[in-house]
C-alpha cells in the first residue's frame, strides 16, 4: 500500500485503543485481536508472555487490583507496513489511569508496538515504566 492513511491495520490499532482507553476493555481486545494460536506479548519490565490464553490469564488477575478505571488519552498511532492483506507492524502511544485496592492512583503512559498476521496481532512490544 503506497498510502498508509486507509491502512485497513491503522483502523484496527485505533479501534484497539480506543476501546482500551476509552471504555477498559482490556481482556474484550485481547479475546477479539489476539491470535488464538500464534502470540507472544512483552512486557514494559521485560517479561514475555507466549500465548493469548496466558496474557489474558496475566490481565484478569491484575484487574482484580483495580477499584475503579479513569479512562485516558490517545497520543499517535501509525503503520510502519501494511501489505493490504492483514500483515504488518503498528504502533500506539496511549495513557489511562486507574485506583487500586491499596488506595494509589497509577497513571500508565505506554507505547505499543504490533506486529500482525492474517488481520490477528501476533505480538505485542509494550514500553512503559514498570514502576508506575
Amino acid at each position: 500500500m503506497s498510502q498508509f492513511s486507509d491502512s485497513p491495520l491503522l483502523q484496527k490499532t485505533r479501534e484497539f485503543v480506543e476501546r482500551v482507553v476509552n471504555k477498559g476493555e482490556f481482556v474484550e481486545v485481547m479475546q477479539d485481536y489476539f491470535d488464538d494460536n500464534e502470540y507472544v506479548q512483552i512486557e514494559g519490565d521485560g517479561r514475555t508472555l507466549n500465548s493469548k490464553q496466558e496474557i489474558i490469564d496475566f490481565e484478569v488477575d491484575a484487574l482484580k487490583s483495580v477499584t475503579k478505571y479513569h479512562g485516558g488519552t490517545i497520543g499517535a498511532i501509525g503503520v510502519a507496513q501494511d501489505d493490504g492483506n492483514g500483515n504488518g507492524v503498528t504502533m500506539a502511544e496511549y495513557s489511562f489511569s486507574y485506583d487500586t485496592t491499596d488506595g494509589k492512583t497509577v497513571v500508565l503512559e505506554e507505547t505499543q508496538i504490533a506486529k500482525w498476521k492474517n488481520g490477528k496481532m501476533v505480538y505485542n512490544r509494550y514500553y512503559f515504566n514498570p514502576n508506575a
